[in-house]
């Protein structure tokens, strides 16, 4: 099964994949050049600058790897627990959100049609500057009345989670708009 954004364990298998993309790609750069050198004996060839130019691909995925690397994905005992606890509610997880100052990791993320409640485990930005991203994110595309409320302690988010997972019929009618303000979030997804 294919790992998308917002499941769990898309952190993870999104290192393996760009780490085996990037050493790919190098490496058929160096085997471009190896081969220019090896049939002219100089550098002075026009593979070269085919390898020269390949590089400029794997540099830029190489940094997608970089972006990655620090971050990790929720354990699963707390994603089978935080579904548990919400069933037939919207929820995303491995979320590693670019603005265009700061890198911000959320583990996860229970969306309904006027909440947001969300995980943060580790993160070099004050969980204020993310809920605040994320608000902004939902303002700039009509979605004026959501709150966006993100926690540091997970007791306290699973607590939250499960006060709003014991309201099963109000998820079901919440679905469609949930699911839009989803698509909405993972667009902004490295």
């Amino acid at each position: 099964m294919k790992i998308t954004k917002g499941m769990s364990g898309y952190i993870r298998s999104q290192k393996k994949k760009r780490i085996l993309i990037t050493i790919l790609l190098f490496g058929i750069s160096i085997a471009v050049f190896l081969a220019g050198y090896l049939t002219t004996h100089t550098r002075n060839n026009l593979l070269t600058i085919v390898a020269i130019l390949g590089c400029l691909p794997a540099a830029r995925s190489a940094v997608s790897m970089i972006l990655l690397l620090p971050y990790r994905s929720l354990e699963e005992e707390k994603v089978k627990a935080v579904r548990e606890a919400a069933p037939g509610n919207v929820l995303i997880f491995d979320l590693v959100l670019t603005s265009s100052e700061k890198i911000m990791a959320v583990d996860a993320l229970l969306v309904s049609k006027h909440l947001l409640c969300g995980y943060v485990a580790q993160t070099k930005a004050p969980v204020s500057e993310i809920e605040a991203y994320l608000a902004k994110i939902l303002r700039d595309n009509h979605y004026e009345k959501v709150t966006v409320k993100l926690f540091s302690d997970y007791d306290a988010f699973y607590k939250r989670v499960g006060e709003i997972g014991s309201q099963p019929e109000r998820a079901k009618e919440e679905q469609r708009p949930a699911k839009d303000m989803c698509r909405l979030i993972l667009t902004a997804v490295v």
